[in-house]
């Protein structure tokens, strides 16, 4: 009777003893973490800790990601700047190379002009005519030769105007493409890694908004946190 008699007063005592536990736990002072929502439950010590240290990651993370994101757009840019004066020196090696091909094929006319004098010269040479019709003949042969001379010397001119200048304009964009090249590729790198990172971000972002965001916390949890405790 007497073990029957205390049955009651033992589970008194357990239910006292969780409702002071329960007193104890929802005293003092409570904050939130950003923007409050209803019927969020309460953090606990070791849950404020782990939102804690999420919450100052991303803070930290955020704007170091979103500062290296700046600076390869302007890189971008600038390989966009370079992409166009590249096509502006392609389009002026064009320009020489068709240059090149003009003074290729008047060199290539000048010849056949050269041969057809040379065979009227010697048909002359021959059989000279004589008199006025002969020192005519000789005069107009002359006068060709002098044109021919003067092409043939314009020609060489143009010749060796252009070539060292189209050798060196050669060299100098493939450097500068070739550089450019290197320097497209290494910001594909940086960038495909920078998206990776960023993607992280927006996953953790998302987790701290789903466990942690706009839920309570102690006051006093989070002073002994700080504390080091």
């Amino acid at each position: 009777m007497i073990t029957d008699f205390h049955k009651p007063l033992l589970g008194a005592a357990f239910c006292l003893a969780a409702a002071l536990a329960m007193a104890q736990g929802t005293g003092g002072n409570t904050s939130t973490l950003g923007n409050a929502k209803a019927g969020a439950r309460l953090l606990s010590y070791d849950e404020l800790s782990a939102c804690l240290k999420q919450r100052d990651d991303l803070l930290q993370r955020k704007p170091r990601l979103e500062s290296e994101r700046s600076g390869l757009d302007r890189e971008r840019a600038e390989l966009q700047q370079i992409d166009e004066s590249l096509k502006a020196d392609e389009a002026a090696m064009q320009k020489v190379a068709q240059s090149a091909d003009d003074i290729s094929r008047r060199t290539k006319e000048l010849q056949q002009q050269i041969a057809d004098y040379n065979e009227r010269r010697a048909k002359v040479e021959v059989a000279p005519l004589s008199g006025p019709t002969g020192d005519r003949q000789l005069r107009n042969l002359e006068r060709d030769r002098a044109t021919l001379d003067k092409s043939a010397a314009d020609l060489e001119a143009e010749r060796a105007a252009i070539g060292p200048n189209a050798e060196q304009m050669v060299k100098t964009f493939k450097a500068r493409a070739d550089m450019r090249n290197q320097a497209a590729e290494a910001w594909n790198k940086r960038n495909r890694e920078l998206t990776r990172k960023l993607q992280t971000l927006d996953v953790d972002q998302e987790a701290f908004t789903s466990d942690c965001e706009g839920r309570p916390y102690r006051e006093d949890d989070e002073k002994a946190l700080k504390a080091g405790k």
